[in-house]
């Protein structure tokens, strides 16, 4: 690709702090609680931890980025697709805190409780078929798209040295905004095998950090969160080069 050859979206350069240094950390923080002075963690209930936290952030700033990229969008298809992206964000974020009951405490009312197995106010924990898209359908999706948009097409591509864009940036083709960032490859690479511990764990009975063990879903789910965090940027990153460049 030449140097002055408009960047797609899986070439776009992403902080390597937030590609690189945040999944890092977030691999490291589990055996940090294994120390107990730095243990902040060993009282609370787990919808407060850390990476609870985290996946609350990521999506917070996912779907404001993917708000503001709306209007400076693409063309008509990629403005849809971003408001898809954006109501996806939301409803993540939406589930990921039982639309606001962890933070304002409210109760859940009867009926809901005798239908959700954590008698929460969310869809995801509702008993039968809704949790099993959530959990199983939606769950392995987006951990096959973080595999195949973040990794394996993002490197097939470069390796062709493929723009999908003319130099001057006056037509451009879908692949040129659809693909995530090459950068986000190790959180995709992380989401697929954040549940492998658990399993060598459980076949030699052995003890591993809470989130690689019984809590591994929640890790997981912050990495899934930050994987859209980082396919945000890169999508805001390919609407701002646009507008820097105009036709």
């Amino acid at each position: 690709m030449l140097s002055n050859a408009p960047r797609p979206s899986y070439c776009q350069p992403l902080p390597k702090w937030l590609s690189y240094g945040v999944p890092v950390f977030m691999m490291v923080y589990p055996f940090l609680l294994l120390i107990p002075a730095l243990n902040w963690e060993k009282e609370l209930n787990r919808e407060y931890g850390l990476m609870e936290n985290l996946t609350v952030l990521f999506l917070l700033s996912a779907f404001i980025l993917f708000l503001r990229a709306i209007p400076r969008g693409l063309g008509p298809l990629h403005k849809v697709w971003l408001i898809i992206l954006a109501l996806g964000a939301f409803v993540f974020l939406g589930e990921e805190i039982s639309w606001g009951q962890h933070y304002f405490g409210w109760s859940t009312s009867e009926g809901w409780q005798e239908v959700n197995r954590q008698r929460e106010t969310n869809l995801h924990n509702l008993t039968g078929g809704v949790e099993f898209f959530f959990t199983k359908v939606l769950r392995n999706a987006l951990s096959t798209g973080c595999i195949v948009g973040g990794l394996l097409i993002p490197w097939l591509y470069t390796r062709l040295g493929l723009t999908f864009a003319t130099k001057d940036m006056r037509s451009h083709k879908i692949q040129f905004w659809l693909w995530p960032s090459i950068r986000s490859a190790l959180v995709g690479i992380l989401v697929n095998t954040i549940g492998v511990p658990a399993k060598i764990a459980n076949h030699f009975e052995m003890a591993i950090p809470g989130y690689y063990g019984l809590q591994s879903g929640e890790l997981k789910e912050a990495l899934i969160a930050l994987f859209i965090l980082l396919y945000a940027v890169a999508n805001w990153m390919v609407v701002k080069q646009f507008q820097n460049n105009p036709a």
